[in-house]
Parts: structure tokens; C-alpha cells; sequence
């Protein structure tokens, strides 16, 4: 067992001179103890508080809404924005589980495992999923599944064909628009599934809350009792 698991890592060592890990922030090739992020630029990755913040008053117009869990705040031309662009559009799919990792770490999960009956991730445009090839927020949902034992699906919701991604919105056109971007799978097995079940609803960043509110009104038509929030990011940026 030993001799195999030097072989694998020689594999591994032989495969990095190739194709070298970069970090998800600045670019630079990573440490040999380094994962995703490297050690200078996690250090300078801001940290969400919810006691200091407060965003989670974004999502109190829902009356299923539980709790607000983010582990980092979010803004332009910060070290956290270029690592959600790195997720988001570059590739880099290993990002989502360290943001899942670093939540873990710094506590900041304010709900208890055992108050969630399923993960869903916001769901994305399929054109937009073939081109980019995944969901960030599904890989987000996978990754805490994984964490805490708990099941996840991508099936239950779906992005309308042609709705618009909210980046370029403000906030009455982000309202108009998720109110017009999201359903509920057309499958009525999926719907009904969902009845009396408590959520945890998963997405990269909340902004104004508008996506976020949209499915929590969705959630609620089809009977779902709870609903928790994870998000990677926390923009501070008022709407």
C-alpha cells in the first residue's frame, strides 16, 4: 500500500511540472501545501460578518426564510471577486469546495444540519450551461452536500430559456426579471416532493436578494416549510 501511494504521488508531482496548479485569485503557481488559493492571497480575502453587515434583512420579504450563511463579502476589483470570476468563469470548479471549506472553518453556517432535508442550487439558463459547461451554484451545493451528509438535487428548479443573468440590472429591473427567469420543474413528482421539506437554497453571490426572494416564493407555492441561504459572497454594495 505504501509503494502504491508513493507512486501516485509521483504520478501526481510528474503531472503538476505539465500542468502546474495556479491560484484561483492571483495566478501564481501554488505551493506544494497550497490548495486553490494561495496563502497570500487568502489573507487578503474579506471575511462576511452578519452581525456587522446585516444583509440577511435582503431576504426577510419571505416568510419561509430562516438564516443567511456567507463565508466571504464581495466587491469589485477585490482579491474575493476575482476568486468568484475564477469559479464563475474561468474554470477553476475546485473554488467551490474551498469556499465550502473556509465556511466550515470560520463557522460560518448559521443553520444546523440536521434542520435541512435537501440542497438546492439556483439553477442557470441551459445555454448558458453548455457553454460554460457547469453550474457554480450546483457545484457550491455538491460540495456542502458532501461536508455535511446531507442530499442535494439540481431538478426541482429550472431558468426559463432567454432569461438574462442580473448582473447588468439594478434593482427594480433584478426583481422584474428573476420574477420572469424561474419555474418549478414541469415534472409534478418534482414539485410534490418538495412539500413540508426544509431547504437550504445555494448561490455564488447575493446583491439585492431579488433571485434569492423569486424562488423563495416558488419554494413556498409548492408547500416547502423552511428555507436556509448559503451564498460563497455578500456584496456590500447598496441597491
Amino acid at each position: 500500500m505504501k509503494v502504491k501511494q508513493q507512486l501516485i504521488n509521483l504520478i501526481k508531482q510528474l503531472g503538476e511540472l505539465v500542468y502546474p496548479r495556479l491560484c484561483a485569485v492571483c495566478g501564481l503557481r501554488l505551493g506544494r501545501h497550497e490548495d486553490t488559493v494561495c496563502l497570500e492571497c487568502s489573507l487578503r480575502l474579506t471575511y462576511y460578518r452578519e452581525t456587522a453587515f446585516v444583509a440577511s434583512e435582503r431576504l426577510l420579504a419571505s416568510p419561509l426564510f430562516r438564516s443567511l450563511s456567507a463565508p466571504f463579502t464581495y466587491a469589485h476589483h477585490n482579491d474575493t471577486h476575482q476568486m468568484i470570476v475564477a469559479l464563475k468563469y474561468q474554470g477553476y470548479r475546485s473554488v467551490a469546495d474551498y469556499i465550502v471549506r473556509i465556511a466550515m472553518s470560520k463557522q460560518a453556517l448559521r443553520f444546523h444540519p440536521k434542520d435541512i432535508d435537501l440542497i438546492l442550487p439556483v439553477p442557470i439558463e441551459d445555454g448558458r450551461l453548455q457553454k460554460r459547461g457547469y453550474n457554480q451554484a450546483a457545484l457550491l451545493a455538491r460540495a456542502l452536500a458532501k461536508q455535511l451528509n446531507l442530499p442535494w438535487s439540481d431538478k426541482h428548479l429550472i431558468r426559463r430559456k432567454g432569461s438574462h443573468s442580473q448582473t447588468a440590472y439594478g434593482r427594480q429591473e433584478r426583481m422584474q426579471n428573476a420574477q420572469r427567469a424561474f419555474a418549478l420543474s414541469s415534472d409534478p413528482k418534482q414539485a410534490s416532493a418538495l412539500a413540508g421539506k426544509r431547504i437550504l437554497l445555494v448561490d455564488d453571490i447575493l446583491t439585492s436578494g431579488s433571485t434569492l426572494l423569486t424562488l423563495c416564493d416558488l419554494l413556498e407555492s409548492c408547500g416547502v416549510k423552511d428555507i436556509h441561504v448559503f451564498v460563497a459572497a455578500v456584496t456590500l454594495r447598496r441597491y
